[in-house]
């Protein structure tokens, strides 16, 4: 692939929106509406409820806005990426204690290993936890393992785990990955028969393990929580990538973190409901207390979005030590007199998110680029099904032999 035709291609399609995609919604709204353009929200408002659900899966159905079928034709072709295909087998001994999530994961990233790591003799494991994939390579390919992770405790599970399984080749490292010299495991991700592994790093512990691994002979790195980032400090990362920015916030890292998988009709029915209580909620405290400017209502557990606005909205007040005045009835009336404003909100969530996985491969294409900076060759593939981890693409570098 051509990492910088596409990332120059993406940043085109991406920089005339930044106004809708990098700020919330909520946050801003009213005003925040207005980075859509009418025709495509009066579009939205047209749809009914399985065509809402259809542009939640990214399909247009009917006859959308020219520019916003363009845009997200656009945006799919470039966001395109080879899946790698096949799975390693596990056997019910080696799956035993295993999620499925983790099971699946395992099984595609051996297969994915096992033709690219024929030179490695030698590897280490960022956030090993339990070191259920430092035993599985060391058994499968006869490596050495360096398993590191902060958490003493499963560590300490790990090692009774190998002691009645047998693994000598794997050992616990107990220790944080962080940027700067650090003695003790800097060695360990240096050398051409060396593999630096680093499945679902949390934000900038990617980049520490791609700085850290720029002498190994493999890296694999598949990385998560990008809302965790801090642009500019951990975007652009490549020399390209800076001549080619994206004005990244806060919020559109956010954005890259939203779940890719197609929501079943009951699921849609209630991330609707889940919205809907959000943002009424929101505009209840918007007039009611505007000296507070935008309160954030916080996660509610999940029952509260199953009754009546005015059981959560309640909830949430006593929560924050508000008193509105209000009865329980005129809570619910006031629910039902925005339902069209919670429904145009509801409609901009909608379009915002198409921008996600552009956003998120923009992250990942800057990221490749500065593997090739670095002199390996790089792959980017989707590896994980996306329903199981949504987080699902890999960056694959190597040196050769």
């Amino acid at each position: 692939m051509d990492f910088q035709a596409r990332l120059e291609a993406l940043t085109h399609q991406l920089r005339p929106w930044s106004p809708l995609w990098s700020h919330s919604i909520l946050q801003g709204w009213p005003g925040s509406g207005a980075a859509y353009p009418e025709d495509w929200r009066a579009y939205a408002r047209s749809l009914d409820e399985a065509g809402e659900r259809l542009l939640d899966q990214g399909v247009l159905v009917g006859v959308p806005p020219p520019s916003l079928d363009a845009l997200l034709g656009a945006l799919q072709e470039l966001t395109t990426l080879p899946w790698h295909e096949g799975l390693h087998p596990l056997t019910v001994t080696e799956t035993q204690g295993l999620s499925a999530k983790k099971t699946h994961e395992l099984e595609r990233v051996l297969a994915l290993l096992a033709p690219r790591t024929r030179f490695v003799r030698q590897a280490v494991d960022i956030g090993g936890g339990m070191g259920h994939l430092a035993r599985l390579c060391a058994r499968t390919f006869g490596w050495t393992f360096h398993s590191i992770d902060r958490d003493a405790a499963l560590q300490d599970k790990g090692r009774r785990w190998l002691a009645r399984q047998g693994g000598d080749t794997v050992s616990f490292i107990q220790a944080s990955v962080e940027d700067g010299l650090q003695p003790g495991i800097d060695p360990l991700f240096s050398g051409r028969d060396r593999a630096s592994i680093g499945l679902h790093t949390c934000g900038p512990l990617a980049l520490t393990q791609l700085r850290k691994s720029q002498e190994a002979g493999f890296v694999l790195n598949i990385g998560c929580c990008y809302d965790k980032l801090e642009a500019p400090r951990d975007y652009p990362v490549s020399r390209f990538g800076g001549a080619h920015p994206l004005p990244f916030t806060p919020h559109a890292l956010a954005l890259t973190t939203r779940g890719r998988h197609h929501k079943s009709e009951a699921e849609f029915a209630r991330m609707k409901r889940v919205y809907a209580w959000r943002f009424a909620f929101d505009l209840l405290t918007r007039q009611r207390f505007p000296e507070r400017g935008f309160v954030r209502a916080g996660d509610a557990p999940r029952a509260l979005y199953d009754g009546p606005f005015a059981v959560y909205a309640r909830d949430r007040l006593e929560r924050l030590g508000l008193e509105p005045g209000m009865t329980d009835a005129e809570l619910e009336d006031f629910e039902v007199s925005v339902r069209a404003e919670t429904r145009d909100l509801l409609l901009c969530h909608l379009l915002r998110d198409r921008f996600a996985r552009a956003l998120e491969v923009v992250l990942l294409l800057d990221r490749a680029l500065l593997l090739e900076e670095l002199g390996f060759q790089v792959e980017l593939l989707q590896l994980f099904d996306p329903r199981l981890s949504p987080r699902n693409l890999a960056l694959i570098a190597s040196r050769g032999a």
